[in-house]
């Protein structure tokens, strides 16, 4: 017994010389403040959550501003906490006086203020809990309202798709004039899934409209979805024999076609226009996978300062391409088609057989690009046999062909990437 009392009393000694927490070690006393600040997700930065703020004496203020400032309050202990948008989680920075002192992944923190303390809450949302919603409609280029969770609010034109947090997902489709309304579609979507709300139009008055005159024009020219929007290439007919390997290449957005100065698609893919050196870095890197970024030194050749292709030409002299170990290179001058092939298997990192000059009759070993060349061959990217012009410049379908048949190949073969052509 005297053993034990004795063990409750060194105990307590111990206990009474350990250092006690700040806020404990001294009353909370004074005038501070408290700013409350909310960062919303990146695909959503204006949906963020409401909070409430309990002030000593339990007296409890509610709001969903993103920025709000409690002014000379008077010092205590405050508990701070945010109800969490649909599919959402969060992170709370608590800083004091400028310096961060805490972070916590839960929807609530405590704030010992005291005099003078300037405390900023900095809430911050990403999406965690996210599907696919897509919006389509047959024919395409209907325009629509999407209403999600957290009052998100998209306005677009079919067919379209965006990244959105679960729950119920309403779209709401245009009236089209001398036609029925369309009904809205609506369905919920789960974490990691996919809905899609679709309508299908019938009306006799199609036609006349300019939905119709574009769904006429899909049924005889290329149409493809690029970067959301429906582009119909009235210069490339399903009947042409390149039109396969031009929708694949845009479908992949490797070449897209034409845009405005307010980069709008013009419909205009140039079949026959020559490819350049600069669209040919571009090509590469974008068939490749190839970040062009990922290069941090000034370009070589002065003539692709300041331009748009200039990081692509960077990259390029950076990974010794063959086409750009010649700093001085033209940028504006038509590829030629070796250059093309070199360029390709050398992006793709494809190992190359020792010419023999036995495949054409106008390739022999000594040509620069031979190795290339007879490689590309014997693997079924170009045909085998006759001459093969190694030096003429190249147009934007065959480049097309070239690309497309180089995605069979060197890629893995799935229908994101070798996409089809409607019937």
């Amino acid at each position: 017994m005297k053993t034990f009392f004795s063990s409750l009393v060194i105990t307590g000694l111990v206990l009474a010389l350990l250092p006690l927490p700040s806020i404990y070690a001294q009353e909370l006393k004074g005038i501070g403040s408290i700013f409350i600040q909310q960062v919303g997700p990146e695909e959503d930065p204006n949906v963020v959550g409401s909070w409430t703020l309990i002030q000593p004496g339990n007296q409890r203020t509610e709001g969903d501003e993103k920025n709000f400032e409690f002014e000379e309050i008077e010092a205590g202990m405050y508990r701070f906490s945010v109800k969490l948008p649909k599919g959402t989680s969060v992170v709370i920075d608590l800083l004091l006086n400028g310096q961060q002192v805490e972070t916590v992944e839960r929807p609530q923190i405590s704030i010992p203020l005291d005099g003078l303390d300037r405390y900023l809450v900095k809430v911050t949302y990403a999406y965690t809990r996210t599907g696919i919603i897509a919006i389509n409609s047959s024919p395409p280029g209907l325009i629509f309202t999407l209403k999600g969770p957290n009052d998100i609010l998209y306005v677009g034109k079919t067919p379209q798709s965006y990244v959105g947090p679960e729950g119920q997902w309403t779209a709401y489709f245009s009236d089209i004039e001398g036609c029925p309304s369309m009904p809205a579609q609506a369905d919920k979507l789960v974490k990691d899934s996919r809905i899609t709300l679709s309508v299908t139009i019938v009306c006799e008055n199609l036609k006349d409209t300019d939905i119709g005159r574009q769904q006429e024009k899909s049924l005889e020219f290329v149409t493809v979805t690029v970067e959301g929007k429906t582009v119909v290439f009235d210069d490339v007919k399903l009947s042409d024999w390149y039109a396969p390997f031009v929708y694949t290449v845009a479908r992949a957005a490797i070449i897209s076609g034409y845009k405005d100065r307010s980069g709008n698609p013009e419909g205009k893919f140039g079949p026959t226009d020559y490819v350049t050196i600069a669209q040919l870095a571009k090509v590469a890197h974008k068939f490749s996978g190839t970040d062009e970024t990922q290069v941090r030194v000034p370009v070589i050749n002065t003539r692709a300062k300041n331009q748009w292709f200039e990081q692509y030409f960077a990259s390029a002299e950076q990974r010794w391409w063959e086409v750009w170990r010649d700093r001085r290179v033209d940028p504006s001058r038509p590829a030629a088609r070796g250059e093309v092939i070199a360029t390709i298997l050398r992006a793709m990192n494809v190992r190359t057989l020792w010419a023999e000059g036995k495949t054409f009759s106008d390739v022999s070993p000594t040509n620069k690009y031979a190795n290339a060349i007879e490689t590309a061959a014997a693997d079924g990217l170009i045909d085998s046999g006759g001459s093969f012009r190694p030096n003429d410049p190249i147009n934007r379908a065959e480049m097309a062909k070239i690309i497309g048949k180089a995605i069979e190949l060197y890629i893995e073969n799935t229908p994101e990437t070798n996409g089809y052509l409607n019937p």
